[in-house]
């Protein structure tokens, strides 16, 4: 084999295992996504609640240190 040959098999071997890592990384970083988007829609869903029951989006009213 070759010299330029057996350098070319190194960086293509390099190269797939920093793609198999990056690959890895974005898998984490998906599923890390979708528990935050989770979250959110909890949220959304507790302050819509929170509005029907006080009848009102913002609350006319002085914050209690005044």
């Amino acid at each position: 084999m070759s010299e330029e040959t057996e350098k070319l098999e190194i960086k293509i071997s390099y190269l797939e295992s920093q793609c198999d890592e990056l690959n890895s990384a974005l898998i984490e970083a998906a599923k890390t996504i979708s528990v935050f988007e989770k979250r959110i829609e909890a949220l959304e869903r507790k302050v819509e609640d929170l509005i029907e029951v006080s009848g009102e989006a913002r609350p006319n009213r002085k914050p209690p240190h005044y």
